[in-house]
């Protein structure tokens, strides 16, 4: 007798567990992983990516698995167990009363740890460490129930659904998750730490979600160290500026205003004929410069010269004034890190 006691108890903390289990796993999985299951041919995860799609319904079910489990452990695996647990108080010589009130504290003592324990933290701790197995475990059976009892379920549903409207709120079928730019960089952290992303995937990620918070003046080349050329300058002089900087665009500047006229392209450069070598850059070969704001986030940044099909652009503060030069490479380099040049 103690033995079927004892059975009863550990199938009673099975299905608890059971629905436990699901109950988690339905939250946590991630429909990209069964998605992925499902398209190769998994039964099991296409079960499980439509529980998640009539998820109202599966987490009533779930709790009325949980609540009924949990009912019928107390009405038929304590009692029992107690008087057992009370013969044996008997047989070492505690007064009547003592010894039942002991073994019923016992039983109820027992039970609860065991059902704590096998039934609700082990299953809760499967289904987060691993909610895409776990739910792809347990689906059948749990549909199965739910199938069984559907109309019942969906009558508590309602009622659930109805009891919350007050407060503003709508049950969903669905989880949809939509996260911003934090949540993003700290599940790209966790990917990382885990493995599932290499360090330069990560880096790369993380550069593109940080372009919405940077700004023009966090990349640009800052107007002192600007190297220019006049634009009265010899085309030959041009050339040896190019050589010895290594940058095959300049900015061209009017050394009168000390304002910013445009850029000169050394491609633009090569097709000019020799004897314009002594003479200044035709103006015709000198093109216009996108014109962005220190404040504007390199997003928009990288938006303005795509646009514009541009790969330089001045960088004006609030009077207008002009404090740097920034060009796609800059940009670039925030995602993936510093770009060689051509000198180098």
């Amino acid at each position: 007798m103690i033995l079927l006691s004892l059975l009863v108890v550990v199938a009673l903390v099975a299905v608890n567990a059971l629905f436990v289990a699901t109950e988690f796993a339905l939250v946590a999985a991630r429909p990209s992983s069964l998605e992925a299951a499902a398209a190769e041919g998994s039964v099991s995860a296409s079960r499980a990516l439509a529980a998640r799609r009539d998820l109202r319904v599966q987490m009533s079910g779930a709790q009325l698995g949980i609540t009924v489990s949990s009912i019928a452990l107390g009405i038929l695996a304590e009692p029992t167990i107690g008087r057992h647990l009370e013969s044996l108080a008997d047989a070492a010589g505690l007064p009547s009363g003592v010894s039942s009130t002991t073994a019923l504290v016992l039983a109820i003592g027992l039970v609860a740890v065991f059902q704590m324990l096998f039934g609700e933290l082990v299953p809760k701790n499967f289904a987060i460490a691993d909610p895409e197995r776990t739910l792809r475990w347990t689906v059948r059976l749990h549909g199965a129930f739910v199938a069984v009892l559907r109309p019942g379920i969906v009558v508590v549903d309602r009622l659930a659904a109805m009891a919350v409207r007050p407060f503003g709120l709508r049950p969903v079928d669905e989880i949809r998750r939509a996260v911003g730019a934090p949540e993003l960089t700290a599940l790209l952290e966790a990917s990382r730490d885990e493995g599932l992303i290499e360090s330069f995937e990560h880096d790369l990620l993380t550069g593109v979600l940080d372009l919405g918070r940077q700004t023009a003046a966090s990349v640009m080349v800052a107007r002192p160290s600007v190297v220019a050329v006049d634009r009265r300058l010899p085309l030959v002089e041009v050339e040896d500026v190019m050589a010895s900087s290594g940058h095959t665009r300049l900015p061209v500047l009017d050394r009168r205003t000390g304002e910013v006229v445009g850029m000169v392209h050394a491609k633009d450069l090569l097709r000019l004929p020799p004897e314009a070598r002594d003479e200044p850059v035709p103006l015709e070969s000198i093109r216009s410069l996108l014109v962005l704001h220190t404040d504007l986030l390199l997003d928009d940044v990288l938006q303005g010269l795509r646009r514009s099909r541009s790969q330089m652009a001045v960088v004006v503060d609030g009077s207008g004034s002009w404090v740097g030069i920034l060009s796609m490479d800059d940009v670039v380099e925030e995602l993936v890190g510093e770009i060689p040049d051509e000198s180098e």
